[in-house]
């Protein structure tokens, strides 16, 4: 009993580092043209409509408050203020905002601010004039992706009711499959987009015309750039915003068709490199059920034929 349960602790303490060596740093997906591909692009992409806390929210903007009347910070007036906007106190947030403007002008997080909050209380005018002047101020704000940003404010301006073109300017084609015909490098472009959708949808819900426009050039690029998988889950969340077109259905069914015709091929390989990382993990454990079978043969008494 004693061999028994020692060797039954060694197999469980295997088994549980075997579940955490399962967690996989890559993907398998597939291309648009059927090809099995790895990607490592999985654990920075998410498909779903941003929540916010608001209790946690409300404790924030409670502490930062309290330290800017301890010690006058207008850095935590700004996060203050910030925290006002995620809570749907738009106004006020504003006036903080015009206040740290007057008293120290011309900080990124104000111009920024003040653009997404112009923006929320439906006055694109102004608000494209801070985000211009945010990305003046930090070129590089908010990874690069502002151009999306201004893209959309002067879609706003423009009146135009025509949301199923791209907003963005993008031509992915008409065919079943997109075609990268602006020229973009489409696995950057996927990122820009889905890190605006990241920040956009902790406001916007759905229904909403220019954020499904978006989900639908996201899920164009995502079959582009590496995997039908993402571009899928990306054409659903266009549909769920409101999107609607012939060709989105059409990409639809093809993707689909596709992923359904390289299913065996894709599961083969997460087996393969699932055995590949694990090798040893693995090795141990038939090596531990291999010897525990044969002890227990070797201990089983043999059966006394003389009755």
């Amino acid at each position: 009993m004693y061999h028994k349960n020692h060797l039954l602790a060694l197999f469980m303490l295997l088994a549980h580092g075997l579940s955490y060596a399962c967690i996989n740093k890559f993907e398998i997906h597939t291309k648009a043209n059927g090809e099995i591909v790895e990607t490592h692009f999985y654990n920075e992409v998410n498909f779903h409509i941003s929540q916010l806390d608001k209790h946690s929210l409300e404790k924030e903007a409670d502490q930062h408050l309290k330290e800017y009347k301890t010690n006058g910070s207008l850095e935590e007036l700004s996060d203050y203020a910030a925290n006002l906007i995620y809570l749907g106190e738009l106004q006020n947030a504003k006036n903080i905002y015009h206040e740290i403007e007057g008293k120290k002008p011309d900080l990124y997080a104000t111009a920024s601010n003040l653009g997404t909050i112009y923006e929320l209380i439906g006055k694109p005018d102004s608000a494209l004039f801070w985000i211009k002047k945010s990305m003046k101020l930090n070129p590089d704000s908010h990874h690069g992706t502002e151009w999306i940003h201004v893209k959309i404010l002067e879609f706003k301006l423009n009146g135009s009711n025509n949301s199923n073109s791209s907003i963005l300017g993008l031509d992915f084609g008409n065919g079943l499959i997109p075609e990268n015909k602006t020229g973009w490098e489409v696995e950057e472009l996927f990122y820009h987009i889905q890190h605006q959708l990241r920040e956009r949808t902790k406001f916007v819900k759905p229904e909403n015309q220019i954020v499904g426009n978006l989900y639908y050039d996201l899920g164009n690029a995502a079959t582009l750039a590496f995997n039908l998988e993402y571009a899928l889950e990306a054409y659903a969340m266009a549909q769920e915003y409101g999107f609607e077109s012939t060709i989105l259905n059409q990409r639809i069914e093809e993707a689909k068709r596709l992923v359904k015709r390289n299913e065996p091929a894709r599961k083969a390989r997460e087996f393969q490199n699932f055995l590949k990382e694990n090798f040893f993990v693995v090795l141990m454990l038939v090596s531990i059920l291999l010897f525990w079978g044969f002890w227990s043969f070797l201990k089983k008494k043999p059966e006394n034929k003389n009755t």
